[in-house]
């Protein structure tokens, strides 16, 4: 868990930042996925070997859309990479670090994640988010 796989705002449209993000960087985004799982689409804009995600969410029973009603937009979590993620979440668990899940949860592109409560954390959200050789968010 010493990189960081990719960095998440939470937007409320992800069309209109990702537009604003490639005016202003030149960044390009994926296509929009939708995440059933946790209630979000999600799009990636690759930086070499770090990501920008977007996030929105699907709908207001959404835990992200009552993120972005009391937070308003902007970063949601830092993703570290984990090439084992339940023997990751198993020793945090046994450290007695407070865990949002203790088994990891299907994310975007299909990659497993779990996150770690912000309150370990001084208030950041970490996701802990295993890799899947091969795979990418996005063309790069």
């Amino acid at each position: 868990m010493n990189q960081i796989d990719h960095i998440a705002i939470a937007v409320f449209s992800i069309k209109e930042t990702s537009q604003t993000l490639h005016q202003l960087f030149n960044w390009h985004f994926s296509d929009i996925q939708e995440i059933p799982e946790q209630e979000i689409k999600a799009s990636f804009a690759s930086l070499d070997d770090l990501y920008i995600e977007l996030i929105e969410p699907i709908s207001a029973r959404s835990k992200l859309h009552t993120f972005l009603t009391k937070r308003g937009e902007g970063l949601h979590h830092i993703a570290l990479k984990s090439d084992d993620i339940q023997a990751d979440l198993s020793r945090l668990d046994h450290l007695g670090v407070q865990l949002l899940q203790k088994k990891a949860q299907m994310g975007a592109s299909g990659k497993q994640i779990a996150f770690i409560s912000p309150k370990e954390t001084s208030g950041v959200l970490f996701e802990l988010c295993g890799s899947l050789k091969g795979e990418k968010y996005c063309d790069e």
